[in-house]
């Protein structure tokens, strides 16, 4: 019975250390990703990159993903990984702009010679409360419009 119990010990002990995988670590990676890929056995930093047409380089990755060793040496197959960030959107209005204007802001207007206000709010169709808000930098009078510079005239909600 003695035997039969130490074979039974033993089987089960190998069985478990064959069937045991490693826990699963999951990293953190940077919160403007925008995409993630799941790690497969055998993938390297470089294997991943190469997954993604070579369009972001090892040191964006290691930025990307800070956790991960600098030899690649702690990615595990089920884990995730950073392969993309969130572009950063372009201004509505390109420089030169009016300080201030509304961040939220996805229409300009370019002031040229002889523009005021009530011209700009009339052409685009917007009240002037609306245009002074956007821009704060304009004074009461909106006697201080820059010429060459481009102004908020929509915002998106």
């Amino acid at each position: 019975m003695y035997a039969l119990t130490t074979i039974v010990s033993v089987l089960a002990l190998a069985a478990n250390q064959v069937l045991a995988m490693p826990a699963v670590k999951f990293l953190r990676y940077t919160s403007e990703c925008a995409s993630t890929y799941t790690v497969l056995s055998g993938d390297t930093c470089n294997a991943i990159i190469s997954k993604f047409n070579n369009s972001f380089t090892l040191d964006q990755f290691y930025a990307w993903n800070p956790e991960v060793a600098k030899d690649c040496s702690n990615l595990w197959p089920g884990q995730q990984v950073c392969v993309a960030i969130q572009q950063p959107t372009q201004p509505a209005c390109p420089a030169p702009t009016a300080s201030g204007m509304a961040q939220n802001c996805n229409a300009c207007y370019h002031v040229v010679e002889g523009d005021n206000c009530w011209a700009i709010t009339q052409a685009k169709h917007i009240s002037l409360d609306d245009f002074r808000r956007w821009n704060p930098s304009i004074d009461a009078a909106c006697s201080n419009l820059q010429l060459g510079y481009n102004y908020c005239v929509g915002v998106k909600a």
